[in-house]
């Protein structure tokens, strides 16, 4: 919770405890009262919220990546699923991206997704490495084919592994 790039509000519980100190140098020192004492909290609630906004971290990069290719899968278009696989992908199914891509390819066509919503996630970042977990409710479209065999949603647990590129993104 004290990350200010990823919590406005450590920003806000600082402009608090500012705002209690200069308000008892103006009761103590009542010859340096200035006007312009009083913004100082503002800047500072204006700042917290400005860096939680601009910077982001490698947690954020990496639920931008999870939704990215939850919003692909949701549209069916294969092209983002494919920014976000590393070129190097590889799992016990896939030997291979292109093997990954083209199954994803395939679900398109037999697990239409409606919507994705989490019940659990979990984010575990060391180093360039980073394990995201979660559990999530998927609920699929009535025209798609698992729903017609009368399984209209799942609970789904899934882990991802993360590696930071060069260029500070997660794949």
């Amino acid at each position: 919770m004290w990350n200010i790039f990823e919590y406005p509000f450590t920003g806000i519980a600082a402009a608090i405890v500012s705002m209690i100190a200069i308000w008892l140098f103006r009761i103590l020192k009542p010859d340096k009262k200035h006007w312009w004492q009083m913004l100082v909290p503002a800047v500072i609630i204006v700042s917290s919220f400005a860096i939680a906004f601009f910077v982001q971290t490698d947690r954020e990069k990496i639920l931008g990546a999870v939704n990215k290719g939850i919003k692909a899968f949701e549209e069916r278009k294969i092209e983002p699923i494919r920014e976000i696989i590393a070129d190097d992908y590889f799992d016990a199914v896939h030997s291979s991206k292109e093997y990954i891509i083209a199954y994803c390819q395939a679900l398109f066509e037999t697990a239409m997704i409606d919507r994705v919503t989490f019940i659990s996630r979990k984010t575990e970042i060391e180093n360039n490495q980073a394990v995201f977990t979660t559990e999530a409710f998927v609920k699929f479209a009535e025209e798609s084919e698992i729903a017609k065999m009368g399984k209209p949603f799942l609970i789904v647990k899934a882990r991802f592994y993360f590696k930071k590129t060069p260029d500070k993104s997660g794949l």
